[in-house]
C-alpha cells in the first residue's frame, strides 16, 4: 500500500511540476491576452546583452518534501522511527525538488536597450527565442507581458 501511495505523490509532483513552467517567450499569449488590443511602439535596439531568467514555483520543494515525507515514513519499523524518517526524508527530498525546480524554470535571454521613435529609450528583457540584432528595427508590444518583435512594416 505504502508504494501505492510513493507513486501516486511522484506522479502527482511530476505532472505539477512540468505545469508551472512560466513561459516567457514574445510568440506566446495566455487565452486571457487573446483579443485584447495593446498598445504597439516602434524603435530600435541600441544595446543587447545576455541575461539569465529565474524563478521558481515553489512547487518543486513541496512536492518533494511530500515524497520525501511517504517515502521515509516506510523506514523505521514503526512509531518514531516512521516519523523520523518522514521528516528527514521530507527535508533531504525538499530540497532537492526545489533546486530542481529551479533549474527547470532556468532560461536564458536577452535585455534590449530600445531607442523608440518618438526619442524616449526603454529596456526590455524577454526569452531568447527570437534572433534580434542591435541595429534592428522592432516593434514594442505592451500588454500583460512587454514583448519584443521584429519590425515587418519598415521593408529593414
Amino acid at each position: 500500500m505504502k508504494k501505492i501511495l510513493l507513486a501516486a505523490v511522484f506522479i502527482t509532483a511530476c505532472s505539477t511540476l512540468s505545469g508551472c513552467i512560466h513561459n516567457v517567450s514574445p510568440n506566446t499569449y495566455t487565452n486571457d491576452e487573446v483579443g485584447i488590443a495593446s498598445r504597439v511602439n516602434k524603435g530600435v535596439i541600441v544595446s543587447k546583452r545576455v541575461i539569465k531568467i529565474e524563478s521558481t514555483s515553489g512547487v518543486g520543494g513541496i512536492a518533494g518534501a511530500a515524497g520525501g515525507a511517504a517515502a521515509g515514513s516506510a523506514i523505521g519499523s514503526g512509531g518514531a522511527a516512521n516519523v523520523v524518517g518522514a521528516v528527514g526524508g521530507a527535508v533531504a527530498v525538499g530540497v532537492v525538488g526545489h533546486e530542481i525546480d529551479k533549474a527547470v524554470n532556468r532560461k536564458t535571454g536577452y535585455e534590449y536597450i530600445i531607442k523608440l521613435d518618438n526619442g524616449k529609450t526603454v529596456a526590455v528583457a524577454q526569452e531568447r527565442s527570437i534572433h534580434l540584432a542591435v541595429g534592428q528595427h522592432v516593434l514594442i508590444i505592451y500588454g500583460a507581458m512587454t514583448r519584443v518583435v521584429p519590425d515587418e512594416t519598415t521593408g529593414k
